[in-house]
């Protein structure tokens, strides 16, 4: 199950990932622009998961795309998701690619990173299969160190703010890493921030609202309880009606060029 979820927990999951998607997609088409993506005759997902983003990157080139997860589970679900677009789905491992040196135009990932056990042998794979003058993009990687929030909840905000992802054994500053990752590859890189927008309190709203589940679920595995959980959403929620509510979340990308 991917990033140590139960079954049980994949639903919500995978929710939770279409949600995003839809959410970032503002901010993921200028990087296809940058990386060439319309004009790539071979693309390659590295860690595609359910599916979501890969659709999108189909949308946005001419080319074929290569679909690839270590999750048999994610990748059923991807079969089904990607119906209908020219997307090859494999099975395989991002830290030891299974295809050739100098085989893809544009290789991407996105908000995968911050997940794998060894990133920079992963960025390295990524570089290696990517043809010379290609690309290699990581689309969106967070950086929860970075993450503002007010007005504060004591209690709940330092879980959202990397612990749990830590706990799922994920990197939450893998964001500032970038750079270093993608020069240490061999790559000519570009490093930048993904969204600029800082968003209304009505989205914010919106946002929270459509992976509610998700939310209470994570504040439970933390040890809170309903009734504690119920009082912070209960402040959570107000300070977004009367409009107050402060919520910037980094999320950076890097586009690097295989010399």
């Amino acid at each position: 199950m991917p990033h140590n979820r139960s079954k049980d927990e994949l639903h919500e999951f995978i929710k939770k990932l279409e949600n995003q998607a839809i959410e970032t997609a503002e901010e993921r088409h200028p990087i296809y622009i940058k990386a060439g993506l319309k004009d790539s005759e071979l693309v390659l997902d590295v860690g595609c998961g359910s599916g979501v983003v890969t659709k999108d990157i189909a949308t946005h080139t001419n080319g074929r795309v290569i679909a690839l997860d270590d999750s048999p589970d994610m990748l059923e679900i991807a079969k089904e998701v990607l119906k209908g677009y020219d997307v090859d789905i494999v099975v395989g491992d991002a830290h030891k690619l299974p295809f050739k040196d100098n085989t893809f135009d544009v290789v991407i990932c996105n908000l995968f990173l911050m997940w794998v056990s060894d990133p920079q042998k992963v960025v390295k794979e990524m570089a290696r299969v990517t043809k010379k003058s290609g690309r290699v993009v990581a689309s969106l990687e967070p950086d929860f160190g970075a993450k503002i929030h007010w007005p504060p909840h004591p209690g709940v905000d330092e879980i959202f703010a990397g612990r749990a992802i830590k706990k799922r054994g994920g990197d939450p500053y893998i964001g500032r890493k970038l750079r270093m990752l993608f020069v240490n590859a061999g790559l000519k890189t570009e490093v930048g921030l993904g969204n600029k927008r800082i968003w209304s309190c009505e989205e914010d709203k919106a946002s929270y609202l459509r992976s509610r589940t998700f939310y209470w679920n994570v504040l439970r595995r933390e040890g809170l309880s309903d009734e504690e959980i119920e009082k912070w959403e209960k402040k959570h929620l107000e300070s977004l009606e009367k409009g107050i509510q402060f919520n910037f979340f980094p999320q950076f990308y890097a586009i690097g060029i295989k010399i």
